[in-house]
């Protein structure tokens, strides 16, 4: 285990030295192309979601008028904040949905729900502090709340069978935000809480894939298998996203291969940062340095593998402010 956890700080340390080192040119020009698009500010901008359709697009603008005249009609209404929030958030307009979500909280001071959002939102515009902030405050606001209180699928373009539940949600993106920050520790402590709101197939494998991520991440790559190795080949899931990190799951576990996956998903920001992490694990620094670079030039902003590969980039190349 000790040579094992050599190995992985050898892996890393290339990468931090790569913006540093003459000899290795192509490497340092793009780490320095990736590390450029890094340092773009999003807490003032909103992020376009490309990853709707047209007809989805037009769908959720049509929705969002009529969310919108609901949340005018009746501004102190909770559901009505949550569901014009999250219309906003749907179409990219994060900071919109933020200032709806803080009006919210005047309304409704206590409610873990609109933290749990406004948590959500903070990390998509990369101010991981303050989701860190409102999300610890939503787990302790929610600790009197059923344990398993689904959300309602207020998108349009989602599935219809509600999938997560608020406490999940609350520990899962307090998580997130402290792997975006580089403390994979309190990243672990959080995912470990989320399980014991897993209760259904897509919860658990998006948990798992971000346990074993902030296992690896720390070294301990015995925990890190353990922890997929718990997952069934074969899965009933229901949303895409919980697809692709089973995908990704396989491809930890050596049953897929990083060119099925490239083939099936295409330049998704998830796919790709789980397969340059996959390449960082295997000692392959420049496949994981090409698949990074090749999302940070899609228009993915919004996408939590696209956060995570600034936060990887920028934590690994001493730049992260937040």
């Amino acid at each position: 285990m000790k040579s094992t956890n050599l190995l992985l700080f050898v892996f890393f340390y290339c990468i931090a030295c790569i913006e540093t080192t003459p000899s290795n040119g192509e490497n340092n020009r793009k780490v320095q192309e990736i590390n450029s698009l890094t340092k773009q500010n999003f807490a003032n901008k909103d992020l376009e979601n490309t990853l709707l359709s047209k007809s989805d697009r037009e769908s959720l603008e049509r929705s969002l008028l009529n969310v919108k005249k609901k949340y005018n009609e009746n501004p102190n209404n909770e559901q009505n904040i949550i569901s014009y929030g999250e219309h906003l958030a749907d179409l990219g307009k994060f900071n919109d949905a933020i200032n709806v979500y803080t009006e919210g909280l005047l309304a409704f001071p206590e409610s873990y729900k609109l933290m749990r959002h406004l948590g959500q939102r903070y990390l998509t515009t990369r101010q991981f502090d303050i989701a860190i902030d409102f999300l610890t405050q939503a787990a302790t606001a929610a600790d009197e709340a059923p344990e398993i209180e689904m959300e309602k699928n207020n998108s349009v373009y989602r599935y219809k069978r509600p999938v997560y539940n608020v406490k999940f949600n609350i520990w899962y993106y307090l998580g997130l935000s402290y792997y975006m920050k580089g403390n994979y520790d309190k990243a672990v402590s959080s995912f470990r809480k989320c399980e014991n709101y897993t209760n259904n197939n897509d919860l658990i494998v998006a948990i798992t894939n971000w346990l074993y991520a902030s296992y690896s991440k720390i070294g301990n790559l015995e925990m890190a298998s353990s922890e997929i190795n718990k997952i069934d080949t074969k899965m009933n899931l229901v949303e895409i996203e919980s697809r692709q990190y089973h995908d990704l799951i396989m491809l930890y576990r050596g049953t897929m291969t990083p060119d099925v996956l490239i083939k099936r998903n295409g330049n998704n920001a998830d796919i790709g940062y789980g397969i340059g992490n996959y390449y960082l694990i295997n000692g392959q620094v420049e496949n994981a340095i090409n698949i990074f670079n090749r999302i940070m030039t899609t228009e993915q902003q919004e996408q939590i593998g696209f956060i995570a590969i600034e936060s990887d980039l920028a934590i690994l190349l001493n730049t992260q402010t937040n």
